[in-house]
Formats: structure tokens, sequence, C-alpha cells
């Protein structure tokens, strides 16, 4: 396989259940099939420990802001997105086979602000009520208030023409 960012081949490693493929010798980027990212990406997880130190070459520069294509999905172009709550971390992913690709040191990065699953969805959270809650309370109360002004409405419709609402007082007959 050849490496989406340095176009360096890729060694494939067994680390411990997962295979994944990473740059030794050239940028040190990892390459994680569909899922396996999930199980090296937390602190506890031992998985993730033999993939921290990969032997890289410095000499080798990689320009972070051009496009990479997918190395397993031909002409396919992988999106590139923030894959941690605080902003810190761009990772590739692959929208055909869901593949990640991080460069050197973004699987220690990842690792090391979150302890749990837990605790990064206890972020997440905190992050979506900071940014929404004051503009969801907002809305609420004018929604709020639109319903309150329905309702007068309605009852001012209902006294200035109560036959209409008598069952059987309407001139088209009985409901």
């Amino acid at each position: 396989m050849i490496c989406p960012a340095c176009e360096h081949n890729m060694t494939e490693m067994d680390v411990q259940d997962i295979k994944v493929d990473v740059c030794v010798g050239g940028c040190g980027g990892i390459w994680f099939d569909g899922y396996e990212i999930k199980k090296v990406d937390e602190p506890h997880e031992a998985v993730g420990q033999d993939l921290l130190e990969v032997e890289y070459d410095p000499d080798v520069v990689v320009d972070g802001s051009q496009r990479r294509d997918c190395p397993h999905c031909v002409s396919i172009v992988m999106m590139r997105h923030f894959s941690s709550i605080k902003r810190e971390v761009e990772v590739d992913e692959c929208p055909s086979c869901g593949g990640f690709f991080l460069d050197r040191g973004e699987l220690n990065t990842l690792r090391e602000q979150y302890p749990s699953e837990e605790a990064r969805k206890e972020a997440a959270n905190e992050m979506f009520g900071d940014m929404f809650d004051e503009d969801l309370d907002e809305i609420h109360e004018v929604s709020w208030q639109r319903v309150e002004a329905n309702k007068r409405l309605g009852r001012m419709f209902r006294f200035l023409l109560p036959s209409f609402y008598i069952p059987g007082k309407q001139k088209w007959g009985v409901f």
C-alpha cells in the first residue's frame, strides 16, 4: 500500500488483534481500516501503545493542505475533518471504505485528550450546550409566546362566534 501523505510504501503491522498499515521510514502516518481506530484511541487501550512511536524520516516533508487519495479505493478523495472535540486533530477519512489516515503524532494527541469514551461524550455535550443552549432557550421563549398568542386568538374567536363551536348549531349541520 502506498502512503497517501508521502507516497512511501507502507508496512503492514499486526498490533495484537488488528492489522494496520504504517509508513515506517517515511512520514510516520498510520492507516486504519473501518472501525479499527476505536480500538486504539483511548489511553487505557493497550493495543495503541505499540503505535505511539513509529519510526519516521525527519527529512520527509508532508503538505497538510493537500487533498489525499484513499490508499484502498481507486480515485476516491478522502474527507478531512476534526476527530476531536477540541478541534486539535484533523484526520483523513475515506467516504467509501470508512478507513482513517492519521499523520504522525495525531494518535498520541487523540489518546491524550480524554481518558474514556464517556469523558469524550461529556465534553461534547458540554461544548454543544455552550454553543447552543442560549439560542435554544431564546427559540423556546419565542415559540411559547406564539403558542400563548394563538390561544388568545382562539378564545377570542370562540367568544365572537360561539355557535361555530357548539355542535349542531351550524347552518351546514351537525359535525
